[in-house]
């Protein structure tokens, strides 16, 4: 018998402790969000909040700033062992404990990570402390034939972590249902996604079938369950093949999901097949497109379909320019589990973005210009329709503009003590005319900016400032918006890499959020301040 060799403990904790401290009038409004219409690109355009208070002011309750403090702490703890030479296979099992306020926890900590939640006279327990099966695995990395099966928790796809024939087909056909993502504004404070979560298997297999061309192959198959967040319980079963030809590549994608989204609906069922494909017509010049369809079932059927056709040029000093067509018909999709913000159904247009290597920083702008395409949900469609404007009759056809320009900028010596710049604008424009201007128009600009500076102090040890600016005007139908928040931070960050990961991180972050709404109907009623403090810790070991 051959012994297993180089077997090894592998372990990940991550603690987070976080207080909020509410005060001027403002405050008294429950869940406010800790920033008002948040971040255009990353989580919504503005038009889909969750909920407008007595003013009008835009709000999104999946990310409430609530008074209170909690502590919470995730931790994975399992074994890894060589079976051959790059053939590995291991196991983790999770243990999660929490304490203080639930929302402060769920929000800016760590969120209970598995969906086995218990059900008490038809309302979800959260439990303080957990422990479950997080993850199990087998891959081989090494020579022609690379495979990986994962069984478990299913944060992430291929189909939605990599980009294929430059789409990100997790964007247009499928990924996780999500609840909220938990975020400390700056992308590598993010903390894990906060999902039902996909629990099931995942296989992917790369084969070359000729020299240079490859087979990449996927199968994936889960289920999800009701959260204290969302009602969702759907089974799902999703496969993706790509294949080279010639010099470009051709994949076809088919998922079919069923389950129950309570309490408004019961019984939907989607099977949703996809093609997408790239062919460089030159080195620096190539083309590529994706085409879906979708078959939703509730109480009959509703057909929906889905197409992107863009060009990929490559420019000097590795710049890149990428602009695409996409059209996405109002019942397209309609179990809602493609990024509604990157591709809403019911509208058309051009998306384009321009990405720019300069000395030692990129500069990336991102220009979307869509136009709706119906203006009246069709009979039947009651529920869906429109992904961002309401239905009105004899309504013109609405307008979406999101602009986004941000970069980051070593000044060449970051390791030797200089500061690392990074920012970003960001501005949407939704407008509507409809026949009643006084009540129905829409008319509403948000902007959104952010500087960061990261100064070293000393080894592994930096200091980072920052200031986000969200701002907001114009009118929503009968709702009007006048409001600016301003959320100055400054964190202190020991962190410690190996292979560009990090291997401890400990973090002390301070922010002061300062509301402000103009409009006349508020009286200042609204305005609130905070102060945040949260601190973070995160090893492996």
């Amino acid at each position: 018998m051959r012994r297993l060799s180089n077997v090894r403990l592998i372990s990940k904790t991550h603690t987070v402790v976080a207080t909020n401290d509410l005060s001027g009038p403002g405050s008294n409004v429950p869940n406010l969000a800790n920033t008002y219409d948040m971040s255009l690109f990353e989580w919504n355009w503005g038009g889909k909040q969750s909920t407008f208070n007595g003013a009008g002011i835009t709000t999104n309750a999946n990310y409430p700033l609530t008074e209170g403090e909690a502590i919470t702490t995730n931790a994975h703890l399992g074994l890894a062992v060589d079976l051959a030479k790059g053939v590995e296979a291991g196991f983790l099992w999770q243990l999660y404990a929490s304490g203080g306020n639930r929302t402060v926890g769920r929000v800016y900590g760590e969120e209970l990570p598995w969906d086995n939640f218990e059900r008490r006279d038809g309302r979800v327990v959260q439990e303080r402390f957990a422990t479950d099966f997080h993850q199990a695995w087998i891959k081989d990395t090494d020579g022609d034939l690379t495979y990986q099966v994962m069984g478990g928790n299913l944060k992430d796809l291929d189909l939605t972590r990599k980009e294929f024939n430059f789409l990100k087909l997790g964007s247009l056909i499928y990924r996780p249902p999500v609840t909220n993502a938990s975020f400390f504004e700056k992308e590598d404070r993010k903390l894990e996604s906060g999902r039902h979560p996909l629990r099931g298997a995942d296989a992917v297999i790369d084969f070359p079938y000729l020299q240079d061309k490859h087979l990449h192959g996927e199968i994936f198959l889960g289920r999800t369950k009701p959260t204290p967040v969302q009602e969702i319980d759907r089974d799902v079963v999703g496969t993706r093949w790509g294949l080279d030809i010639l010099e470009g590549n051709l994949g076809v994608s088919y998922v079919a999901t069923e389950g129950e989204r309570n309490p408004s609906i019961t019984g939907e069922r989607q099977a949703l097949w996809a093609l997408d494909g790239s062919y460089p017509l030159v080195k620096w010049l190539a083309l590529y497109g994706a085409w879906a369809h979708s078959a939703y079932h509730r109480s009959g059927q509703l057909n929906g379909n889905a197409w992107v056709g863009g060009l990929r040029l490559l420019g000097p000093a590795k710049s890149e320019w990428r602009t695409q067509y996409q059209w996405l018909g109002e019942n397209y999709e309609l179990m809602g589990h493609h990024k509604t913000e990157h591709y809403p159904t019911n509208f058309h247009g051009v998306q384009t973005t321009l990405t720019i290597p300069v000395l030692d920083g990129t500069v990336k702008g991102i220009l979307y210009r869509l136009h709706q395409i119906e203006t009246n949900t069709h009979e039947g469609d009651t529920i869906f329709g429109d992904s961002y404007f309401p239905a009105l009759a004899d309504s013109k056809r609405g307008d979406i503009t999101v602009a986004r320009l941000g970069g980051d900028y070593d000044l060449g010596k970051h390791h030797d003590g200089l500061p690392k710049l990074s920012a970003y604008l960001e501005q949407a424009v939704f407008q509507k005319d409809a026949p009643d201007t006084a009540d129905n128009d829409i008319d509403k600009a948000v902007a959104n900016w952010n500087l960061l500076v990261s100064q070293p102090v000393i080894k592994h040890l930096n200091i980072e400032l920052g200031y986000r600016l969200v701002t907001a005007s114009g009118r929503w139908q009968a709702m009007r918006f006048h409001h600016r928040q301003g959320i100055p931070e400054v964190a202190l960050t020991y962190r410690v890499k190996e292979k560009d990961k990090d291997r401890f991180r400990a973090t002390v972050l301070y922010h002061y959020y300062d509301f402000v709404d103009s409009i006349a109907a508020s009286s200042g009623n609204n305005d609130y301040q905070a102060h945040q403090m949260i601190v973070e810790v995160y090893g492996t070991f």
